[in-house]
């Protein structure tokens, strides 16, 4: 089963995560990988796979969940093989910086006191083994649910969700992470219960660097923010359809049209955006990730540009499908490819290897990772029947060679 018009009906709802405490992570490397990664290329790929203990659905945890897994790829096959393994509490999103040699990982956590406490971690990486040292970690008022590096990797962005707000963290020449250095509050709400107030939950800077593409899943309102000193400001925003809950947001590699996902309606918005000022024009066009015939829910999670600027994709949590577009290059609007469903179950989150061959499917509540072959033609995704087994996969990020 490949690309179909219609699926059956899922569940919708907003992921969870992990009730858990911060102390310190224990680094576990797993038995028999010191030789095997002795025998490999001097100058391989890594990947890092956070586990995110916590269903989406139903508020059921996985106790088998570890917390962030290390593994080294295979560009012929697309295989990963295990390296490491960091018992932590469940990670909400993770990210390297720009030079690669940082993988930096937050946590949303309950509280005792407050309703959220937020957590985010600097790791070293050796370029040789891919193996992580924990640098620092530094504790937030704040439940973050997306992060994003600066280019010239000396600030971090968090978008928080649970606190209505923007923060900037500074990052030292060694990688270590700073106090939060600045913030910007968001203000408002929207039609839906999830809507109360004010909920950020992308931060993602444009290919130019000059600023950075959010959104606020509580306000109904895609941003742009801009870097200022040590903290932020806003530059841009326009508002989404009433209820649809905007969650992540990708540019197109020229950097002309900006890409929104609705969590809550499932629908992907094309807004016209200009470089030069970071100004959000019109919207372009609206699309959806469910399929022809499908009647259920909607849980619209991420949307991500492949890497030669051709195609673009969109998960959907509740029809359980990746959706594939076509990028028209001079306006950035989307015709339809298909959706990809074999294995799909939850994906919060999926990844495009470097080369633009593989997408992977962190198949959260499948507890396991689902391998596609991307077509370099059409941008159909084929399942190759290849998968990586581990407890509640949710976010993937690939390390290329130095």
């Amino acid at each position: 089963m490949n690309w179909k018009d219609a699926v059956s009906t899922g569940s919708a709802d907003r992921r969870t995560v992990l009730a858990a405490g911060i102390a310190g992570a224990a680094l576990l490397a797993l038995p028999g990988t010191g030789a095997l990664a002795a025998a490999k290329p001097r100058k391989p790929t890594y990947v890092y796979v956070s586990s995110n203990a916590s269903f989406f659905s139903g508020g059921q945890t996985n106790p088998d969940a570890i917390g962030i897994y290390a593994y080294q790829f295979d560009p012929k096959t697309g295989g990963l093989t295990p390296v490491q393994q960091i018992r932590g509490p469940s990670p909400s999103w993770m990210e390297l910086d720009p030079s690669r040699r940082f993988l930096y990982v937050c946590y949303s956590l309950r509280g005792k006191v407050k309703l959220r406490e937020g957590l985010v971690e600097a790791y070293a990486i050796d370029p040789r083994t891919g193996m992580l040292t924990l640098l620092n970690k530094i504790a937030l008022d704040s439940g973050p649910a997306e992060l994003a590096i600066a280019p010239d990797t000396r600030h971090l962005v968090i978008a928080n969700y649970y606190y209505g707000d923007y923060v900037v963290l500074p990052i030292g020449s060694d990688g270590r992470l700073g106090p939060i250095s600045g913030s910007l509050k968001d203000t408002g709400k929207g039609p839906q219960p999830r809507q109360d107030s004010p909920h950020p939950h992308a931060v993602a800077f444009h290919p130019n660097g000059r600023f950075i593409g959010a959104a606020d899943l509580g306000i109904d309102k895609v941003q742009t923010l801009r870097l200022v000193g040590d903290g932020l400001e806003l530059v841009s925003e326009a508002s989404v359809p009433a209820g649809m809950g905007p969650r992540h947001v990708a540019f197109s590699r020229n950097g002309k049209t900006l890409y929104v996902i609705g969590e809550l309606d499932g629908k992907i918005l094309a807004f016209d955006y200009d470089p030069a000022t970071g100004k959000i024009g019109d919207n372009l066009q609206t699309v959806t990730t469910a399929p022809a015939g499908y009647s259920g829910g909607q849980s619209g999670a991420e949307v991500v540009v492949h890497p030669s600027g051709k195609f673009l994709y969109g998960s959907n949590r509740a029809s359980q499908v990746i959706a594939g577009y076509r990028i028209d290059g001079s306006t950035g609007k989307l015709s339809s490819i298909g959706f990809a469903t074999e294995g799909v179950d939850v994906p919060t989150s999926f990844t495009i290897d470097p080369s633009g061959k593989w997408l992977y499917v962190p198949s959260n509540r499948g507890n396991k990772i689902i391998q596609f072959v991307i077509d370099p033609q059409s941008g159909e995704l084929k399942p190759t029947g290849q998968t990586t087994s581990l407890a509640a996969p949710n976010v993937m990020v690939f390390r290329t060679p130095d």
